[in-house]
């Protein structure tokens, strides 16, 4: 059947001549008024793009074959969607055929050396189907452990509005390949916040998918309690279309939440600490979506707090589950390895396993609970970083300054991680960072959630939200 295509702008209000620059649904109205061709538009992106922190792997020879199918596709008449012809980046974490997956991680290229992919990981099995095309591997933290984006092997891209400054991780690659021009959207990975973060401290819109939403097979696992795959872009629309073809989903549009929307403002733990900026920008985004006719709940929800304590009694899923899952990548190129990821893994060969089966039982118990206390709200709103990008300068020689920053970035996307659910952050402003030149040069990111397995709601609700 004929995909349903999001509303399409009218082409005559693009700027063709710059199409590095156009969403997902610009280029999807470009390609259809035959204004623009999918190889024409790839040929642009491979002009920018060259291997290096941002993008680890080029792929121009499968980025070209993709895009002369799309050419062919449009030329015969056939249609497989929004997404078709539109150049993307994908994260080193997933498998493509033929390719050995790095994972962000030399040690784990050295062991996969002799064994590329034999085919392409289902979630991106499903985008190659909706006519996407493969720019390249995107750079990303160590095997996705962490949320500031460093990576002392492959280099850490320069944040897109001020490159002194994390991207944010672990998907660092993925986002500032968007906002750079770089890519029209990527894929990357959410296990404590690596899509959101990035994505936040870009500019742009992630979308954390619903546990088991999205297939994780042929991608290198952190934790798989809570390994989510999903699209990082520069609209909620863009994100909504990538989402669809990694779900599967025949694509439809997304249309706004019917308001007037009752939205949770929870407190605990999610303001603790939190930049003046950031919550400034933060009271102001709140301003705006309660003049825009939205009921505005503020609550503790002090069982929030149960989740840290939880994480900070036995470790996280994470600490768990990666040392299970790469011990023997430990033991075998422990030297070569991120000395910053080896040491919060490493130390969890000694936790029992009661620690492990504590956080198991504790989060199929508290979990639940969180939800019920939410039902009565349409969604949840929350500052995604509650810090502005730091300098990567500060970081990368003081392992506690590291250690403190990476436990911050992290501390909000997390939550949402343990309860399960979908949460997308949108971008709600631009302001000065601390020690610049007084101009726009760092993003603050609003967070919505929704339970578990509403992921069309949260995209919905976010759609309306981001207007404000």
């Amino acid at each position: 059947p004929e995909p349903m295509l999001p509303r399409l702008p009218d082409v005559e209000t693009l700027d063709l001549g710059e199409p590095t620059r156009l969403t997902v649904v610009e280029l999807a109205a470009a390609y259809r008024a035959g204004a623009l061709r999918p190889s024409a538009v790839t040929e642009a992106y491979l002009d920018r793009i060259e291997p290096g922190p941002v993008y680890v792997r080029v792929s121009a020879e499968r980025a070209r074959a993709q895009a002369a199918r799309a050419d062919a596709r449009f030329a015969a008449g056939f249609d497989a969607g929004p997404l078709q012809g539109v150049p993307l980046g994908i994260k080193d974490l997933f498998d493509l055929e033929g390719e050995v997956t790095g994972g962000g991680s030399p040690a784990l290229r050295t062991e996969r050396a002799d064994r590329p992919a034999a085919a392409d990981a289902p979630a991106i099995a499903r985008l190659d189907a909706a006519g996407a095309v493969f720019l390249g591997r995107t750079g990303m933290t160590e095997l996705a452990f962490s949320g500031l984006g460093i990576n002392p092997h492959d280099g850490t891209p320069g944040n897109a509005l001020d490159p002194t400054r994390i991207p944010g991780g672990s998907s660092s690659g993925s986002a500032v390949a968007v906002a750079t021009g770089r890519a029209a959207a990527a894929i990357g990975s959410d296990t404590g916040g690596s899509v959101r973060i990035p994505a936040s401290l870009n500019g742009l819109v992630g979308f954390k998918t619903s546990d088991g939403r999205i297939p994780t097979d042929g991608a290198v696992p952190l934790s798989t309690t809570l390994d989510t795959v999903g699209p990082i872009a520069r609209t909620v629309d863009d994100a909504w279309i990538v989402y669809q073809a990694l779900a599967a989903d025949r694509p439809s549009r997304l249309e706004p939440a019917r308001g007037p929307l009752s939205l949770a403002v929870p407190s605990a733990v999610l303001h603790d600490e939190i930049e003046p900026t950031v919550a400034a920008a933060f009271e102001a985004w709140l301003e705006r979506i309660e003049a825009a006719g939205h009921e505005l709940h503020r609550l503790e929800l002090p069982e929030l707090r149960e989740i840290v304590e939880l994480y900070r009694s036995y470790g996280s899923f994470a600490n768990h589950e990666a040392y299970a899952l790469h011990r023997e990548l430990f033991e075998r190129h422990g030297a070569s390895i991120d000395p910053r990821v080896a040491a919060r893994i490493l130390p969890f060969a000694e936790r029992p396993a009661s620690d492990y089966l504590a956080l198991v039982f504790g989060r199929r118990e508290l979990a639940p609970r969180i939800w019920s206390h939410l039902a009565p709200f349409h969604g949840v709103l929350a500052p995604t970083v509650p810090l502005l990008a730091p300098p990567t300068a500060d970081l990368t020689g003081d392992d506690e300054a590291y250690r403190r920053a990476n436990g911050r970035c992290l501390r909000n996307t997390m939550l949402f991680n343990f309860l399960g659910g979908p949460a997308l952050s949108v971008p709600i402003a631009r302001v000065a960072a601390p020690g610049g030149d007084g101009g726009a040069r760092a993003s603050v990111g609003g967070m919505v959630a929704t339970a578990p397995g509403r992921d069309e709601a949260a995209a919905r609700i976010a759609r309306m939200l981001a207007a404000a």
